[in-house]
Formats: structure tokens, sequence, C-alpha cells
């Protein structure tokens, strides 16, 4: 009787934050109904009427698709050493606590850090490459992270196994490791674009607020989360508030299809247990 209890509160609990959840998405979409179109979609923004994102969504799309395919085999390939290569304790320890240390950092923190380095130290200016580079450094430790778990997931029996019939650990990796884990590796990755697309406190000192009318990488280049926090606390522009709610509906657009793209893509990549179907 008392697991019973503590599962209906466990359910009764779900679902008071769903409700208070899709709560919250019907105000953001009800606030924004006035702007959103495709006009708001493809213009720029602007302070002195019924500007658009066009802009932002170019940028972040830029900027998170440039970050993923740099972190990706960075992040990777250290999640490869860490699990497949690496034999000693000392460097596995000393690997690990580096990367608890960065997925703990704040992430204004690696935005001051990045503004550093590579704005005052190398004269880049606030810029769309300069955004890529702290979001790179944001997500590298999380690719890793996701890329152990992934690897450390595949059972050992089918490593021990595919040595045992005389392959050797690249090609195990190749064929044996890597497919097993790719379902879970898709998913975590999937997970990691959907947080740089919400990133906002490191691209302020990056890659800055402001959008160029000619695009390049060395321009600023404002996102849809940069977007966002402007016009809910510096703008005066007259329908910023019902901007601000039509550019979190998009972020939140975004974010879902990333995420229940890379959840079908692994789902469709994990195995098929043909066992249960024959029985």
């Amino acid at each position: 009787m008392r697991g019973i209890g503590w599962h209906r509160a466990a359910l009764a609990g779900s679902l008071l934050v769903g409700i208070m959840f899709l709560g919250i998405i019907a105000d953001l979409v009800w606030q924004s109904l006035g702007v959103l179109s495709w006009h708001f979609l493809w213009s720029p923004p602007s302070e002195m009427g019924r500007g658009g994102i066009g802009p932002e969504v170019r940028n972040t799309l830029v900027m998170v698709g440039a970050a993923s395919l740099i972190s990706l085999p960075l992040g990777l390939a250290g999640a490869v050493f860490r699990v497949e290569y690496s034999g000693a304790p000392l460097f596995v320890k000393v690997f690990d606590r580096v990367r608890f240390t960065f997925l703990s950092l704040p992430t204004i923190v690696v935005g001051l850090l990045v503004y550093q380095w590579v704005i005052v130290g190398l004269g880049w200016p606030l810029s769309i490459r300069s955004g890529i580079v702290a979001l790179v450094v944001m997500n590298w430790p999380f690719v890793v992270n996701v890329g152990i778990e992934a690897l450390e997931g595949v059972p050992d029996t089918c490593r021990e196994g595919s040595l045992a019939l005389g392959a050797t650990r690249s090609q195990t990796l190749r064929r044996i490791v890597f497919p097993t884990a790719l379902p879970a590796l898709v998913a975590g990755l999937g997970a990691a674009t959907a947080r740089l697309l919400g990133e906002s406190a490191a691209l302020i000192f990056t890659a800055g607020m402001n959008v160029a009318v000619h695009w390049s990488w060395g321009m600023p280049g404002e996102t849809l989360a940069v977007h966002l926090w402007y016009l809910r606390t510096e703008s005066l522009a007259p329908y910023a508030n019902a901007e601000a709610a039509g550019t979190g509906v998009v972020l939140l657009a975004v974010v879902a299809l990333v995420l229940y793209l890379t959840q079908k893509i692994a789902h469709w990549l994990k195995p098929r247990d043909y066992s249960r179907k024959s029985a």
C-alpha cells in the first residue's frame, strides 16, 4: 500500500508539472499570435516598428551547426581514447577532473575566458567565429561525456568476442563498438545541440548583440537566445514583448524539432529484436 501511495504521489506531481509547462507554453503562444508570420521569420529586427528574427535564425543555425561539427570529432576522439585506449589510472583521473571542471563551469565564465583568449589576446572582433569558439569550448566536454557513457554502455563481451575472433582493436572499435553505441551517441548529441541552441550568456561576450547587413564570419552575430534576452531586458521597440514571445516560440520549436529528429534516428538505429516477433 505504501508503494502504491508513493506511485500516485509521483504521478500527481508529474501531471502537475506537465500542466504547468503546457500552461506556460500556451501563454507564450498566445502572446506571440500578433507577430508570428513569414514576415517575422524572414525580416531583420527593428526598433521602430514590427521587426523580425531572420538574421537571428540564420546566425543560430550557422553557429550551432559549425560548433557541433567541430566539437563532435574532438569530443568523440577524447571519449574513445578515455574508454578504449587509456590504461593509465593517473591519466584517467586527471582527464576526468578536467572534464568535470569544464562541465561545471557557468557558461558566462566560459564566455569571459574565450573573450580574454580570442578577442583580447588574438584581436578578434565580436563576431560569429568568436561565438563559435565559445560554443565549441562549452560543447566539447559535454560531447566527451556523452561519448564515454555510450561507449561504456557497450558490453565488454562484445569487445572480447571480437578480439577472440582475431579482429584488431581498431576493427573492433569500428565494426562492433561504434555501431552498438551509435543510438546512444545520436540521442546524446541531440541533447547537446539543443543545449547550445538556448545559450546566451557566453555569446553576449563573444558574438555580440547586433546583426550585420552583409553576413560574414567576422561580423557580429546575434542568435535567437541573445535576441530574446535583449527584447526582454533592453529593447524599446513598441512590440518588444510580443516579439520576445514569438522568438521564444520559434526557439522552442527548433529545440523540439532537433530532439524529436535525433530521438527518431536513435530509435531507428537500434538493433531490432526479432526473437519476440518469431515467438
